[in-house]
């Protein structure tokens, strides 16, 4: 799996360059995530565009980096999310503990006011 960094004000930008987020590379997606912890970057916006599915080891993984996240204050969110990505989210209910943004610029803006909050 790869992923990618990009850093827009407070906010890092994740990139996650695979169809999917599975039991196959979650473990490999938290490795790379690891490190903005130790650089005390708590607020992601992750760009989902490339996903195009997700199991119940995905779901379980974007939970607990959430949960990470909420501890040391952060906020997470997601934006470009695919029709299908969009069903499992409704079906998991994930809508109601995610932010859920359309373009980079709305999901980087949102965190930052919930930040101000």
């Amino acid at each position: 799996m790869e992923i990618s960094f990009n850093q827009i004000d407070e906010v890092t930008v994740v990139k996650i360059n695979s169809q999917e987020l599975n039991h196959v590379v979650s473990h490999d997606f938290q490795r790379q995530i690891a490190p903005l912890f130790d650089e005390k970057k708590f607020n992601i916006a992750l760009d989902m565009s490339s996903v195009d599915f997700m199991d119940s080891m995905g779901i379980g993984t974007l939970i607990t980096l959430r949960n990470k996240l909420m501890k040391e204050k952060g906020c997470i969110a997601m934006f470009n999310i695919t029709d299908r990505v969009k069903k499992i989210i409704d079906i998991a209910a994930l809508h109601k503990i995610f932010e859920l943004y359309g373009t980079e610029e709305d999901a980087v803006e949102g965190l930052k006011q919930q930040m101000l909050a």
